[in-house]
């Protein structure tokens, strides 16, 4: 008898690649990040330094056409997902020279994260790597070859010049960088909209007329 199934792959994530290549304001953002950039150590940024919790990169008036393309990216996964709207709240960068990495973790108070890669060096710079949030619960699960049903880290194939975003409690981090260059990444995080950003007839459509939500306030 041939046994044969049905495959159902349950609770998706959505880690979404954005080529932002030629983006208006881009280059303007590298030099601003570059020339004007004010960073110390931090913990997540292992031999390297962050101006993580100070300098934020984006709070700049020639970094608008940036974050408003950073902005439209989000848009995009938020719709993929069925999720309310949300905006960016707050960025910084870490840059990683030889021997830096960044240590596993999460993005806590966020809806939406995202890691742009202003830099990337030639060379075995370190991929961005993801955790299954299932890991806690195979407690009983041997895998003897692998599947994508097994897998407790999958490394994400960066690239310069694109943005990935993925929900914030995604665990995550990197590898280490091996090269002799310095590996330059922008991220940041998203709130929920406040309702006075949210078109009236958006508001309307998700909540309906009458909705406490859709009165003046």
């Amino acid at each position: 008898t041939i046994v044969s199934g049905i495959d159902m792959d349950l609770f998706p994530t959505l880690l979404e690649e954005y080529d932002l290549t030629g983006a208006p304001g881009l280059e303007y953002f590298k030099k601003h990040i570059k020339g004007k950039g004010k960073s110390v150590g931090h913990s997540l940024a292992v031999n390297g330094v962050s101006s993580h919790g100070g300098w934020d990169p984006l709070q700049d008036e020639g970094c608008k056409e940036i974050c408003d393309a950073f902005q439209d990216c989000i848009n995009d996964y938020n719709n993929k997902i069925g999720n309310y709207p949300s905006v960016i709240s707050g960025a910084w960068y870490n840059i990683l020279p030889k021997g830096g990495y960044t240590g596993r973790h999460r993005h806590e108070s966020s809806v939406i994260s995202g890691a742009f890669y202003v830099e990337l060096p030639e060379g075995d710079f370190g991929q961005f790597f993801v955790v299954s949030p299932l890991q806690p619960y195979m407690m009983c699960i041997h895998n003897i070859h692998p599947t994508p049903y097994g897998i407790y880290e999958i490394d994400i194939p960066i690239k310069q010049n694109h943005l990935y975003l993925f929900p914030s409690w995604l665990e995550h981090g990197s590898r280490v960088n091996n090269t002799d260059g310095e590996r330059i990444t922008v991220s940041f995080n998203t709130t929920p909209a406040p309702k006075d950003m949210l078109p009236p007839e958006f508001v309307k459509a998700v909540w309906g007329e009458g909705h406490w939500f859709n009165e003046d306030s």
